[in-house]
């Protein structure tokens, strides 16, 4: 087997590479070859993942082609949009790490949010601070699947019970706030699915405990 580092030159991209973050400084490729020629090649991320963490972590979590770029460093910004789309990818993963952990790695490498605009009445703009954000549910009160779209500048995903469905939506609001505080970041839901508006409705009052409907078909 032959193994190959290629050194990259700064400004350095910020990647997403199976759930950790950092500066993509260099590129492990392996690959075996014979007579035939070059087969069963791949290429692995070298990070700088900034903060207490050394320079130089191989992320063997995930190959090349499975990675994904957050930003450049030379203009450490992330549209919340595209934020969301790699909160949505490492749901996808095996084991994902979630949005706090993302948010502490991007935050020690000076990454920072690019926020929407929105108009006061005398129309002058602002950042805008007050999310809306659309949950579409899947399946009945006793297994369901709730997410968001990425469109709405932040992602959600949830599955299990109604009572587990709630409260993970509702802990993952306050991590998203929470994150966000210094921006007075509130995150208000709204949803088409008629059937689960109570659900919103807890969730818009911040109720600390799933409550349900007097008529909500458990079964």
């Amino acid at each position: 087997m032959n193994r190959e580092i290629l050194k990259l030159d700064a400004p350095y991209n910020i990647i997403y590479a199976g759930g950790r973050v950092g500066r993509h400084i260099a590129t492990l490729t392996v690959w075996n070859d014979d007579d035939m020629g070059v087969y069963g090649a791949d290429q692995y991320p070298i990070l700088d993942e900034g903060g207490e963490l050394a320079a130089g972590t191989l992320a063997t979590e995930a190959m090349l082609q499975d990675c994904r770029v957050i930003c450049n460093e030379n203009d450490p910004r992330v549209r919340l949009r595209w934020l969301a789309k790699i909160v949505e990818y490492d749901f996808q993963q095996e084991e994902p790490v979630e949005f706090g952990h993302l948010w502490e790695r991007l935050s020690l490498l000076g990454v920072k949010p690019i926020w929407d605009k929105a108009k006061n009445e005398d129309g002058d703009e602002y950042e805008q601070n007050v999310y809306e954000v659309n949950i579409t549910f899947e399946g009945g009160h006793s297994h369901m699947i709730a997410q968001s779209y990425t469109t709405d500048g932040f992602y959600f995903f949830a599955r299990g019970t109604v009572e587990e469905v709630y409260r993970e939506l509702n802990y993952q609001r306050n991590v998203y706030e929470g994150c966000f505080n210094n921006d007075a970041l509130l995150i208000k839901f709204t949803t088409h699915d008629g059937w689960e508006q109570h659900i919103i409705d807890l969730l818009n009052n911040y109720a600390h405990e799933y409550e349900p409907a007097d008529d909500e078909d458990n079964l």
